[in-house]
């Protein structure tokens, strides 16, 4: 009998040492949905690390025509580190993210950035149920044909 009154406690609460983190020591989970017992007697919470985000928007990001890849290394392209490049910040409702990108030469760039921007916020809206509500796009590089990259110009002025 012991054992049924455990079970009809609430549960208990997980450790910090549980959570997600970010660099700084900060939850990054965000509670999702909270569901109540039900007639069945089952209920519970579905918790989103902005981890997950951030792969949702690069796994997003590998689909539009134009997009060489994301962050600023020239070593690492999409097949290593899908969220490289993607900074989020979830909150209760809505998102926000910042990517870096490298286009590929010869691409428009609004066009890209407007084609990117609607699909990372269907995806992160369709898979998390969070308003997407800014896209910021930071275009780092550009891909010459042949998949080179142009070295940055020397200083002007010094």
């Amino acid at each position: 009998m012991a054992k049924q009154d455990e079970m009809t406690q609430a549960p208990r609460e997980k450790e910090s040492s549980d959570k997600a983190k970010d660099k700084t020591g900060q939850d990054t989970r965000h509670v999702v949905e909270k569901t109540p017992r039900g007639e069945d007697g089952i209920g519970g919470t579905i918790s989103l690390s902005e981890h997950v985000v951030a792969t949702i928007a690069g796994l997003a990001a590998r689909d539009i025509p134009g997009i060489a890849r994301l962050g600023r290394s020239r070593l690492i392209s999409f097949g290593k580190g899908v969220k490289r490049g993607v900074e989020v910040e979830v909150g209760e409702k809505e998102a926000a993210l910042d990517l870096e990108i490298e286009i590929e030469h010869g691409c428009d760039i609004r066009q890209v950035a407007d084609e990117l921007r609607t699909k990372v916020a269907a995806e992160v809206d369709k898979m998390t149920g969070k308003k997407v509500v800014e896209v910021n796009l930071d275009v780092v590089g550009v891909r010459l044909p042949g998949g080179e990259v142009p070295e940055p110009a020397s200083a002007r002025v010094r």
